[in-house]
């Protein structure tokens, strides 16, 4: 089974994944492939460059790194359905990504924008734009549609998860349900 996540930054995505790498998931960060393909070809020299690369060199490593994901059968794929640029969104799962990726579910993370905000303001690891609360909302809305777009596409249910403060357990177990009901307990 293969399910694929995606949230906008700051919404808890890894904190959550972690919860269920520690319940023995796999989880493969579709950042990092790309990041790795980024560097190789010398486009980018971190995460935060990622996003702010022409288009045409984003949608290239994105399809390598679909690529590469697409070898593992029971795994869950952290992403961001909507990426946020300079030039507007783009999506973080275009439809040769999709072809290749062929998901068998769907999870938009979502959280509260203020703690989204906060979440942003006190990571010191990452360079994250500071985005207004009204940004940070839209880019929600855009990351939801972008997920019922994706199911749309391609037949896949889309769960919604939210990430409460303090609730990263309660969220992993959501979806740990979710998957063991939709796979049989696999994954």
């Amino acid at each position: 089974m293969r399910v694929i996540i995606g949230g906008i930054p700051g919404v808890g995505k890894t904190t959550v994944l972690d919860e269920l790498v520690r319940e023995g998931y796999r989880v493969e960060n579709y950042g990092d492939v790309m990041l790795k393909e980024a560097i190789s070809r010398e486009y980018a020299k971190n995460r935060d460059e990622l996003r702010k690369l022409p288009v045409e060199e984003q949608k290239e490593i994105q399809k390598i790194a679909a690529e590469k994901l697409s070898q593992f059968d029971d795994v869950i794929i952290d992403t961001h359905f909507s990426v946020s640029t300079k030039d507007g969104y783009l999506p973080g799962l275009p439809i040769p990504v999709l072809n290749v990726l062929h998901p068998d579910l769907l999870i938009s993370m979502e959280a509260d924008p203020l703690d989204i905000f906060e979440r942003r303001k006190n990571d010191p690891m990452r360079n994250r734009d500071k985005d207004s609360l009204e940004r940070i909302r839209a880019h929600l809305e855009a990351n939801r549609s972008y997920g019922i777009t994706y199911s749309a596409m391609t037949g896949s249910p889309l769960l919604v998860v939210m990430n409460e403060n303090g609730k990263a357990k309660e969220a992993s177990e959501k979806i740990a349900s979710v998957v063991r009901q939709c796979n049989g307990g696999n994954l």
